[in-house]
């Protein structure tokens, strides 16, 4: 089956002359409820977006995820990459916090959430080997927020 060449159509070049196009052009869908915005895309890689609990989405993997990326999120105790406890009563109670995709800054009381970790089964971690203190500690300080992206990228998801 042949198409039409609607370039030398008439009656679509007369409608395209009243509408003011004097060429064809071409047409992107972005849809900004769904899509990140260059300001939000920025503020992501800042690692500064506030974003609303109720706007998070939790992907099969059980990653977390605002509009078409994987986010981490900050709640001022760590930083979260996964649906874990802290992150489901944060979204029940429908708070805002800060989310990113570029790398975090860890104080020395502050890192990655193990419990998320765990509920990825990230590198072998399981909630029995978090028990152990000095396990806990080497998870935090080898943590690779690099590593982790290789494995769940965050931009664009699919």
């Amino acid at each position: 089956m042949k198409l039409p060449d609607f370039l030398q159509d008439p009656e679509l070049n007369r409608l395209r002359q009243q509408m003011g196009a004097d060429k064809p052009g071409e047409f992107e869908l972005f849809d900004p409820e769904k899509q990140l915005t260059w300001s939000e895309r920025e503020g992501l890689m800042a690692g500064d977006l506030p974003v609303a609990t109720h706007y998070l989405r939790v992907l099969k993997d059980k990653t977390l995820a605002y509009k078409n990326s994987r986010v981490w999120l900050h709640d001022g105790q760590d930083y979260h990459l996964a649906y874990c406890q802290r992150v489901q009563s944060l979204r029940h109670r429908e708070t805002e916090v800060l989310a990113g995709t570029g790398v975090f800054s860890a104080a020395k009381d502050q890192g990655v959430c193990l419990e998320c970790l765990s509920v990825l089964l990230y590198q072998g971690v399981d909630a029995r080997r978090l028990r152990r203190a000095e396990f806990s500690e080497q998870i935090r300080e080898h943590f690779s927020l690099e590593e982790f992206w290789q494995e769940y990228p965050f931009y664009p998801i699919t």
